[in-house]
């Protein structure tokens, strides 16, 4: 074997035993994750986390995915049109939200707007959702 690459092998190994357990910028962390649509109107499919299919079906629906640090880009269609929708609001995943869960949910929020939660147990609605989704099903009834 050549001497340099030798003298590479464990800074290589270094490196990549680094990533496999979350620590540096590029730190991955594979999770169960599933998706709530606060959306009555339509229902949501095809949720994606930075390129990645989550599961769906306010909470119903879970898949492991790799997650890593940073921003995160979210995108869903609706199942009536098709239309493609993509989160107008950025949401960054720091190690301290990671570390230690087994669960990430995406809220999406009927303004397009998504939240975040990381939890050791099966996620929950959020409140914030709960009370949209209340909200919009009472003005549906009221205008029947």
């Amino acid at each position: 074997m050549n001497l340099k690459k030798l003298l590479l092998l464990p800074i290589g190994l270094v490196f990549s035993v680094a990533g496999c357990a979350g620590i540096g910028p590029n730190a991955t962390y594979y999770m169960a994750t599933t998706s709530f649509n606060y959306n009555p109107t339509y229902t949501s499919y095809m949720v994606e986390l930075n390129g990645y299919e989550i599961g769906s079906g306010f909470g119903g629906g879970i898949t492991t995915v790799p997650v890593r640090l940073g921003t995160q880009t979210v995108t869903w269609k609706d199942a009536q049109t098709g239309e493609i929708h993509t989160a107008r609001n950025s949401v960054v995943m720091s190690k301290e939200q990671l570390r230690g869960k087994k669960y990430l949910a995406a809220h999406l929020y009927p303004d397009d707007t998504i939240e975040i939660t990381t939890s050791i147990d099966i996620p929950d609605p959020s409140e914030k959702g709960i009370k949209l989704r209340t909200e919009i099903f009472k003005t549906i009834k009221k205008s029947k």
